[in-house]
């Protein structure tokens, strides 16, 4: 009898590491899920190429990948593909996977002389020449062949199958209602943990006119989100919050008070589409485990934060929530195609005297979007960039030392 069950085991075992599969016509080369698009498009084009499958450009974190992704494509006759990095400096620690878990500290392939953002912050993958299987920067603006990648994942009985999970999208309900919905199906309703997931989920409805759905998340703050089905916070895209309820909802169009991707927090009694999600393999029906412990929130830093920053993030002039004293700018940064969305919060600065100026760019040379000035405190004011990046310079000209307590702002990545 115990021969039989190790003999069960072992060829479940088996069947799990033998049964890895790619999804969306999308080749499996060295664990990978990779597609070739040979057609020449920019940076942009192809990102959102691939944000289309829920995917991002392929990603080598290792030499072993850096050497497939070569002997993949080397038969087709091309001299360079672009890749899923981007670099706001030239520094390898400066240098961003698309995927936004790390930088090129974990790995590089980095030619000799690179990174070099100046000659441009995308970054291309050389397939002929001394060059060959390097990593070069580039003009995201040229136009190169590319590869998307998405997770390998595998095989199930599932609406939709994306990184060893199951998705089920569901018509109009209550959060509540919605729960029971999805616990009927073995699942729960959709956590989400990173921004491939968050794409992915958005990418199910590019083909529907929806404006939002309802994700599986409470927010008890601006900073923490409890998942229905118990999992533990890693990722956030929550870009509104404490309008009107604390369950949330996920934006599919961008408007001018949400961005598409983002999440914000409503009633939870509303109605509308939701998304069921289960791990891939037999159904676990045995309930939904009691959600992790609530941290308390946590507050802006109270001093000048200059410098580049990378989506997402807050940012707030000098001593906030006190009297500022001293002037601060402040780059604003996301990855490869994606664009900046800044939100003001909160406005209050000496009128006519200390703006702060937006620059739809890196720098003061880039063009300006608007110069905020004195504001009544709270009130909601957001700019989007047209590019991935934005410049804010907060000018301090008054002298005053008291009664103005600056400014307060989050910044999100959009595509």
């Amino acid at each position: 009898m115990k021969f039989i069950i190790y003999l069960f085991l072992f060829i479940t075992a088996c069947y799990a590491s033998n049964n890895t599969i790619c999804t969306n016509g999308f080749d499996l080369i060295n664990n990978k899920c990779w597609k070739l698009f040979q057609t020449p498009a920019n940076h942009t084009i192809a990102e959102r190429t691939c944000t289309g499958y829920g995917g991002t450009l392929f990603m080598a974190k290792t030499a072993i990948d850096n050497r497939a992704v070569g002997n993949y494509v080397n038969s087709f006759g091309i001299d360079r593909i672009w890749m899923g990095v981007f670099c706001i400096g030239n520094a390898k620690s400066q240098c961003y996977f698309d995927d936004q878990v790390g930088s090129t500290v974990i790995y590089d392939n980095f030619a000799p002389g690179f990174p070099n953002a100046g000659t441009g912050r995308c970054v291309y993958y050389a397939l002929s020449g001394s060059t060959s299987g390097l990593w070069i920067n580039g003009d995201c603006m040229e136009s190169f062949p590319y590869v998307c990648e998405l997770p390998t994942t595998h095989s199930d009985y599932c609406d939709y199958n994306f990184n060893d999970h199951c998705y089920f999208l569901n018509d109009e309900l209550s959060f509540s209602g919605a729960q029971l919905q999805c616990q009927s199906l073995c699942s729960n309703l959709v956590s989400i943990h990173s921004a491939e997931e968050n794409r992915y989920i958005t990418s199910l409805y590019s083909q529907l006119s929806y404006d939002f759905i309802r994700i599986g998340g409470i927010a008890s703050s601006n900073d923490f989100v409890v998942w229905a089905d118990g999992s533990v916070m890693d990722y956030s895209n929550l870009e509104t919050f404490g309008t009107g309820g604390n369950c949330l909802k996920m934006a599919l169009k961008s408007t001018d008070y949400h961005s598409r991707g983002s999440w914000y927090t409503d009633d939870c009694s509303t109605l509308a589409h939701f998304v069921c999600k289960r791990p891939i393999g037999v159904p676990d029906c045995s309930g939904t485990p009691p959600p992790p412990t609530v941290p308390p929130p946590t507050m802006a830093p109270p001093t000048c934060t200059s410098g580049v920053h990378v989506a997402p993030g807050v940012i707030s002039s000098p001593n906030y929530p006190n009297y500022y004293r001293s002037a601060c700018a402040y780059t604003l940064t996301t990855y490869g195609s994606n664009k900046i969305r800044l939100t003001f919060n909160y406005v209050y600065t000496y009128p006519n005297y200390d703006p702060i100026d937006i620059y739809d760019g890196d720098s003061t040379d880039a063009p300006l979007l608007y110069s905020l000035n004195r504001q009544s405190g709270g009130g909601y004011w957001t700019y989007t960039s047209t590019g991935n990046s934005i410049y804010v310079n907060f000018r301090y000209t008054s002298g005053q030392t008291s009664t103005y307590t600056g400014f307060n702002a989050t910044f999100y990545s959009v595509f």
